[in-house]
């Protein structure tokens, strides 16, 4: 504690026994509330063990309604949220690259989103820490892709005095900066320095200019409008693997 430079009155330790019936090893205002921080993964996590096993694993199944033939769904294409909080975007591209290697490619129908497995009520990102545009922040979902976030990554362009911009998932309908200006300063807050707006749905820019200094980084944020966001990320991943859709993709 004073090598971390923390009160002992801002701290609590209880140390015991797991088996029990020995007295506490180490016991320093243990009855005191305080806020309990991450220690409380430990008691979801221990539900969850207890209630769904460690062996359990989420599915999200997809469904079609028509025929395929020739590489066309003459019909919808049903993907069904079952809860699973680690659909990030790696495992979406698997999961969407698994209906092209059956044989569809190009859909004349829409893409339904399924999130009906249980309802969430309204959520305001913000009420946690204040912090909106965190990855962690986001509400639970029945069909939660990506935490409903963007990873954008920086590239320096030393030669076009530029860093190169890019986005993942790629989100429909959405305008994204391709590139920032570089500047020579030190790479200290480079957040910062770029001036990012989040704020329109529609559009993701920058006013400012990223630090050579900081080579290559990677920034999760939470997209502006979580409820628009996993039509927006499945039609983009779609598109951009290649896959035709003639319809839209909607929730039902």
């Amino acid at each position: 504690l004073q090598r971390a430079k923390l009160p002992r009155e801002s701290v609590a330790v209880l140390v015991v026994d797991a088996a029990g019936g020995a007295p506490p090893r180490l016991s320093h205002r243990a009855n005191v509330p305080l806020n309990p921080a991450s220690v409380m993964k430990l008691v979801t996590t221990y539900a969850a063990l207890d209630t769904l096993g460690p062996a359990f694993m989420w599915n999200t199944p997809v469904f079609v309604e028509g025929a395929v033939r020739d590489g066309t769904l003459y019909g919808n294409l049903y993907i069904l949220g079952q809860g699973d909080p680690k659909l990030v975007v790696e495992r979406l591209w698997l999961l969407l690259r698994r209906v092209q290697g059956l044989g569809v490619r190009r859909i004349a129908g829409d893409i339904v989103l399924d999130r009906s497995a249980f309802e969430v009520g309204p959520q305001d990102p913000s009420d946690f820490d204040g912090e909106p545009l965190r990855p962690y922040n986001a509400a639970p979902d029945a069909l939660l892709l990506n935490f409903k976030s963007v990873v954008v990554t920086f590239v320096p362009d030393f030669a076009a005095n530029t860093a190169q911009v890019s986005f993942e998932p790629p989100l429909a309908g959405v305008q994204m900066q391709s590139s920032v200006a570089l500047s020579n300063a030190a790479c200290n807050d480079y957040r910062a320095t770029l001036k990012a707006d989040f704020s329109d749905a529609t559009r993701i820019g920058f006013g400012g200019a990223y630090p050579a200094a900081c080579g290559e980084r990677t920034w999760s944020v939470a997209y502006a409008d979580p409820k628009s966001y996993g039509v927006r990320a499945l039609e983009g991943l779609w598109r951009e693997m290649g896959g035709k859709l003639v319809g839209t993709v909607r929730e039902g």
